[in-house]
């Protein structure tokens, strides 16, 4: 049965994805067809419905084991590097022991954003996905309070915690070797596509001259749609309601390509609605973020040793 050799594992809105995707075509790489297997995460925690309390743990420890784990990789074919993807397995802290008891040898591949840009995207990705309801800065000055109550909002409304990079990387290190964690960023990965690829390739042992064709290919833009403003002024949400339930139902019978259905939603709502990535977060906002995450990316650049100059204009 063969073993993963690698994990994509974090963190979320920071490129993951789209590595995903170009690491995918390499002929000496297999991934698990599944865009995120969130395998050492609680299963619970990927529904849309809200969870309060806690989430079962000792459950996942009851019916979750090594060989089951190596079943997903069986159609791997002599591969060198066997591996899949995990957005949430950098933030969510039980996944690390697990992670070092179900393949100890593995090798992990974390992607990191300008955490001031990663909490927006991240946000307005929640509220695409109907989970988020508040305000941004509103959002923001419930955090702590939701993540107390619910393991759910822990998992899915961090945005500002999600961003303490160094507490997450300093509870994996205690059962990681630092040695197997490769770091690289978005930034990066804009900047140097083929470079960041390459710098992967040879961390996975595998040839570094090939697997490039897709390096640098935008994937997974955040594609949420927000109510044009003079929508509600006119107070015309129910028929903009009404018009993106016509337009859910045009897109599911027009295609079953995700991706196509989100560039289909985007173009068809466009007359009530606007992409969320063209709003721009409100300098005082930004500039509040920007002073919070300022020792905490010095913490993360002591730790891992190495600059992130990127994070701080």
């Amino acid at each position: 049965m063969p073993v993963p050799t690698f994990i994509i594992a974090g963190e979320r809105r920071s490129g993951t994805t789209s590595l995903y995707a170009w690491m995918k075509v390499h002929p000496q790489v297999y991934l698990h067809d599944k865009t995120d297997e969130n395998y050492f995460v609680e299963s619970e925690l990927s529904s849309r419905s809200w969870i309060a309390g806690k989430v079962d743990a000792a459950r996942w420890e009851a019916t979750h084991d090594p060989q089951g784990y190596g079943g997903l990789f069986a159609a791997a074919n002599g591969q060198r590097a066997i591996g899949h993807k995990g957005a949430d397995l950098l933030y969510w802290r039980p996944a690390h022991p697990r992670i070092a008891r179900f393949v100890p040898e593995a090798r992990l591949v974390i992607t990191l954003r300008d955490p001031v840009k990663r909490a927006w995207s991240q946000y307005w990705n929640e509220v695409g996905k109907g989970r988020e309801w508040l305000g941004f800065e509103q959002a923001l000055a419930h955090e702590d309070a939701r993540r107390r109550t619910s393991e759910y909002a822990d998992f899915h409304l961090a945005y500002r915690a999600r961003g303490y990079y160094e507490t997450s990387f300093e509870h994996l290190f205690r059962h990681v070797e630092r040695s197997r964690v490769l770091v690289v960023t978005v930034e990066e990965t804009r900047k140097r596509p083929r470079e960041t690829l390459q710098q992967i390739y040879r961390f996975l042992g595998v040839d570094p001259e090939l697997g490039l064709e897709l390096a640098g290919k935008p994937v997974n833009e955040n594609w949420t749609l927000v109510r044009r403003e003079w929508v509600d002024r006119l107070r015309l949400r129910s028929f903009d309601r009404a018009y993106a339930r016509v337009v859910e139902a045009v897109v599911v019978r027009a295609t079953r390509s995700p991706q196509a259905r989100r560039r289909a939603r985007m173009l068809l709502g466009k007359p009530f609605r606007r992409l969320a990535s063209e709003i721009v977060m409100p300098d005082e906002i930004r500039g509040h973020l920007r002073e919070l995450y300022a020792p905490h990316v010095h913490a993360l650049e002591t730790l891992l040793g190495r600059d992130f100059p990127e994070w701080k204009g």
